[in-house]
């Protein structure tokens, strides 16, 4: 596994919250006192107070949770007192339909990432054979010459 830097650690440590408090309110039960005590909306205030995470953030680097919570919210899946079991069965449904979309938005990330990183070490690989003809050019133009005049001139 890579070496992630401390942005890339931040990143995916602030994207587990996001998940992780999105669950908790699809499933009804938000840590938060404010959102116990209260019916709340599936929406960017709602999630970024159950994170932890402030709004602004979750607009500018976690696009992919707005979606997710877009579509929780239009399937309607907090559920205020599950009465039946086909109210338990419809929430699941709609879970995974969530979860559907997000392995499909990390497979396609992950062959993006799978595709940057093939770029990358093709370029590295240019650069090394670029660099070995560059150093080649320097030592064969550092080699001394000798001056001696040839016979008959």
């Amino acid at each position: 596994m890579p070496v992630l830097n401390p942005y890339e650690r931040r990143r995916q440590e602030t994207d587990r919250k996001l998940r992780d408090a999105l669950d908790r309110l699809i499933k009804g039960t938000p840590r938060e006192a404010a959102l116990q005590d209260r019916r709340y909306q599936l929406s960017v205030a709602s999630l970024a107070r159950e994170s932890g995470v402030a709004r602004n953030a979750i607009y500018t680097n976690h696009r992919a949770m707005i979606d997710a919570l877009r579509q929780a919210a239009q399937q309607r899946v907090v559920p205020s007192k599950l009465e039946s079991w086909e109210d338990k069965l419809a929430q699941q449904r709609a879970v995974i339909d969530v979860l559907k979309t997000e392995q499909r938005h990390l497979a396609t990330e992950n062959a993006a990432l799978l595709k940057r990183a093939i770029d990358a070490e093709a370029a590295a690989a240019r650069h090394q054979r670029q660099n070995a003809r560059l150093l080649k050019e320097r030592d064969d133009a550092r080699r001394p010459v000798s001056l001696v005049p040839r016979a008959g001139t």
